[in-house]
């Protein structure tokens, strides 16, 4: 068989910005309501999106999980390494009134496609031979599966995750309270919204994967170069 996908999933990394010492807003006549500043509290954050699409690089570097696949019998020809992961980075804002506090993410970046794709093929596979052409191509096919979850991913948080987060993304506290608690409650509450939907398009580029990487379809690739 030509090969498999290695896809590691790894937690995203939560990259705290410094706290927006940011000032109350003027208010024109009075200070806000309860039901005010729970309305301000509950805007939604800005949402920004970095997008990256590397190239894979040929690596001779032999992947973690080859000598576990060897154990099970495959036979590989190439690997891809493939990490579906994404980074998210808070910036907050307080808002003091005389109707209490709040701490709500003023913003979130996301940035997604972190980790460069790596391929490796078999050293004793000769370079630029039938059969390395087709495990490359092979390989690069699951690079496209992978690019594609990165495009569907970003598309998805770009468009909904703002509506997503509206009331979640705020909390009225007491003055004085230490908000080391409140970032991490709301910090779960993003985190959580977007290991959801990465586990969505994880998954339809996993299908694609396993598609690829059936022994109806190894033999057909065996054989163009027979």
């Amino acid at each position: 068989m030509f090969g498999t996908a290695k896809k590691i999933t790894t937690k995203a990394a939560l990259l705290l910005a410094v706290v927006s010492g940011l000032a109350a807003p003027a208010f024109a006549a009075k200070p806000p309501s309860a039901r005010q500043l729970a309305q301000l509290c509950g805007q939604a954050p800005i949402v920004r999106v970095v997008e990256n699409i590397h190239q894979p690089v040929v690596t001779t570097r032999k992947p973690a999980s080859y000598s576990k696949k060897i154990k099970a019998g495959w036979r590989i020809q190439g690997l891809a390494e493939l990490k579906r992961s994404f980074k998210a980075n808070f910036q907050w804002e307080m808002l003091n009134t005389a109707a209490g506090s709040c701490l709500r993410i003023k913003s979130v970046q996301v940035q997604t496609g972190v980790i460069q794709p790596q391929i490796w093929i078999n050293p004793r596979i000769r370079r630029n031979s039938c059969e390395y052409k087709v495990t490359l191509n092979h390989e690069l096919q699951h690079v496209q599966n992978h690019n594609a979850y990165i495009r569907q991913f970003s598309n998805d948080v770009r468009r909904n995750l703002a509506s997503r987060l509206r009331n979640k993304s705020g909390m009225v506290i007491k003055a004085g309270t230490d908000t080391r608690a409140a970032k991490d409650i709301l910090m779960q509450r993003t985190m959580d919204i977007l290991y959801a939907s990465n586990r969505s398009f994880d998954a339809i580029a996993d299908s694609k994967d396993r598609a690829m990487d059936t022994e109806t379809n190894y033999r057909r690739e065996y054989n163009i170069c027979r």
